[in-house]
């Protein structure tokens, strides 16, 4: 009966081991998985933020340098003027200049991507072609460089959005 009883307890031990390795493997893969889907969930908001910072830059630029006229023809005509003197110099009546307007949105909304940014490229109106001011749209392409904890280490990310904001007819009715 004790031989019995020994063996019993040694065969406990033995798969107590095996058990624990076990249990550690699937803790491991556990972790794992939960690491990558906060990572994904982490890139998402970096790609929303990113996004937003560029709409709101773009819509305010658009909206501070529009000026609305109507021709010799009696046509309601916009055009969008990059800098104030530039809309002085053409009798508009603008809030203030869309290049000068992005300069002051982008100032107060950088700091939302710059604190944990390692990276930040901004580009204004494809490299600032007066044809896109002319037609009234403001161009914006935003690049961020971000490093993500996942539970091995960082991983980069570079996020490269685009926001356009136009002056369109408005759908008939």
């Amino acid at each position: 009966m004790i031989a019995l009883w020994q063996r019993l307890q040694r065969g406990a031990e033995e798969e107590s081991g095996a058990t624990m390795i076990t249990m550690l493997f699937f803790l491991f893969c556990l972790g794992s998985l939960l690491s990558l889907l906060l990572f994904a969930e982490q890139a998402d908001y970096l790609k929303m933020n990113v996004q937003h910072t560029a709409d709101l830059v773009t819509k305010g630029a658009r909206a501070a340098g529009l000026w609305e006229y109507t021709d010799t023809e009696g046509k309601t005509q916009r055009r969008l003027y990059a800098t104030s003197q530039e809309a002085e110099q053409a009798d508009a009546k603008v809030i203030r200049g869309a290049r000068e307007e992005a300069d002051v949105l982008w100032r107060l909304n950088k700091p939302s991507l710059e604190n944990k940014a390692t990276g930040i490229s901004v580009v204004h109106q494809k490299g600032e072609r007066a044809s896109l001011y002319r037609q009234g749209i403001y161009h914006l392409q935003v690049e961020v460089e971000q490093r993500i904890p996942v539970i091995w280490g960082e991983l980069d990310v570079t996020v490269d959005r685009v926001s356009q904001s136009g002056v369109y007819d408005a759908m008939p009715r």
